[in-house]
């Protein structure tokens, strides 16, 4: 990963699957170390076994030049862009 710098770390798959969604979306080449398969149930989750899988960090990388776009778009909240403005 030579040229990529750290640039957020997370504990939570949910959350990391939407980080992917968000440096996609603006089309930022990014790395992932850490990350696991979430399909698994959440009965493992709640073993645990799969609590402590669930300390293990996940951390995103992004080239150097996409250091500040990637932080925009990862705090960037974009979930009022579904909000139902129609009326029936």
């Amino acid at each position: 990963m030579e040229g990529f710098q750290e640039v957020y770390t997370t504990y939570d798959p949910m959350e990391a699957s939407l980080i992917k969604a968000k440096l996609s979306d603006e089309e930022i080449m990014f790395e992932v170390t850490g990350d696991f398969n979430i399909a698994i149930s959440m009965e493992t989750f709640n073993t645990e076994l799969g609590s402590m899988a669930l300390k293990r960090p996940i951390k995103f990388f992004v080239q150097e030049k996409d250091i500040e776009i990637a932080k925009v778009a990862i705090n960037t909240d974009k979930s009022s862009f579904f909000e139902d403005d129609m009326e029936y």
